[in-house]
């Protein structure tokens, strides 16, 4: 049998030692980055920009003014910039661009314009110079801030063709079902699909509904009326004295928008707990029970906690393990605390009860206060920047195979190497 020789394994092609001399244009030196890039290809571009009349250099050093990045975001560019830095030596402020300026610039055998668009985003520079961090966790958000007047004028701008699909038909009906309880877009796409146009459609064609879409329908102007503060704190107070028949020594915490500082919002979000691991089993169905042998729930449909500590949570962008904890989605019947909202006496507000045991509160604490958008920069920043996963639940460092155990939010940003930002900055 006759020997096949090995197919020698073809070296990706190097950039030439160095440039042909200054190029047609003596202002501008590119560096490509090659990373994403790959060797090959970024040969092939060297050539190709040489043959324009462009001078490109193969390692990054002072006299660069064009740093051109294929598939990286700007953090990471901006990083690999500074490791280039300490190794040369050398300052500089190139300009970071996206491939389109590169290949609009061969097109056009000079190079153009530098616009927004081509510009790789990077932390911007906040007010007295200090540099904005790229995460909405690394930065404190207050509810009224600096920019108020400026945010408040671009919040009052309009566009023509947002305002035209505001007037459809569809839109006002779509908005008018998904502001029922339980109604979410599918449910009142197809109900629109069906010839349905407002809430009195939905009552004369005897339309199924849910319990849940029942209860929504049933107290729909109340749901959408906000929930005061003074509202929220009255049904805290009474799911804590109901807490203190059945679990003295438990606690009643009032989480989201609320525990950022907002005067108003659209639901009250309570966490219980017990300073005691497990004693808060069995608690929920009980408080539930004698509240509502006192006339104050309106609805509620229970769940129980499906969360398990395994060899790890679920992954970013996996099932919200926000909704795992044993939990009681209910409307209560608020009595009337004297405001327009409620003329017959009485208030239908949602309420969200949630049972978290005390080694998972502070992360659940964490969670349920939000904003969503902090929330999520949170998750994020762990993921990408400390190889950790963190939920509402725990937070886990995949590198080490373990469970960060935290006694509070502090520890829970002490873990990943963040400062501390308190409930009323985190309004992002």
């Amino acid at each position: 049998m006759a020997l096949v020789p090995l197919k020698k394994r073809r070296r990706a092609p190097s950039p030439p030692a160095g440039p042909p001399g200054p190029g047609r244009f003596p202002d501008v030196v590119l560096c490509l980055v090659e990373k994403r890039m790959g060797a090959s290809r970024r040969a092939f571009l060297t050539q190709l920009a040489w043959a324009k009349g462009f001078r490109v250099d193969r390692a990054y050093s002072a006299a660069v003014t064009h740093v051109v990045s294929e598939q990286n975001s700007g953090a990471e560019v901006a990083q690999w910039l500074e490791q280039q830095r300490e190794e040369c030596g050398d300052g500089g402020d190139p300009a970071l661009l996206d491939i389109s300026w590169f290949t609009e610039s061969m097109g056009a055998g000079r190079p153009v314009e530098i616009e927004s668009r081509h510009r790789l985003r990077v932390a911007e520079l906040a007010p007295h110079g200090r540099q904005m961090a790229p995460y909405a966790c690394q930065r404190r958000t207050p509810l009224l801030h600096s920019n108020q007047p400026l945010t408040d004028v671009l919040e009052d701008g309009v566009c023509a063709e947002v305002e035209r699909v505001k007037l459809s038909e569809r839109y006002r009906t779509m908005k008018l079902f998904t502001k029922i309880f339980g109604v979410g877009v599918r449910t009142a796409s197809r109900w629109y699909q069906e010839g349905l146009r407002t809430l009195l459609d939905l009552q004369e064609r005897n339309t199924k509904l849910t319990r849940q879409q029942q209860a929504g329908l049933r107290h729909y102007g109340d749901l959408n009326t906000p929930v005061e503060r003074s509202e929220a704190e009255s049904t805290s107070r009474a799911v804590q004295e109901a807490v203190k028949r059945f679990l003295p020594g438990a606690s009643v915490t009032l989480a989201g928008g609320f525990r950022r500082g907002k005067p108003r919002g659209h639901d009250v979000d309570l966490l219980l707990t017990h300073p005691e691991e497990g004693r808060e089993v069995g608690l929920l169905s009980r408080v539930v029970s004698w509240l509502d042998s006192q006339g104050l729930i309106l609805y509620q449909h229970s769940q129980e906690n499906s969360y398990g500590l395994r060899e790890g949570p679920e992954p970013l962008g996996g099932r919200d393990v926000m909704d795992r904890f044993e939990r009681c989605f209910s409307i209560f019947r608020l009595e009337a605390q004297g405001g327009p909202g409620a003329p017959r006496g009485w208030k239908a507000v949602r309420v969200d009860l949630v049972v978290a045991p005390v080694s998972q509160f502070p992360f659940a604490l964490l969670g349920w206060t939000g904003s969503r958008h902090f929330e999520r920069e949170l998750r994020r920043f762990a993921s990408r920047e400390r190889k950790m996963v963190l939920n509402s639940h725990a937070l886990y460092d995949t590198r080490q195979n373990l469970f960060l155990p935290a006694t509070s939010e502090e520890e829970i940003f002490e873990h990943l190497g963040l400062e501390y930002v308190p409930p009323a900055q985190r309004n992002a």
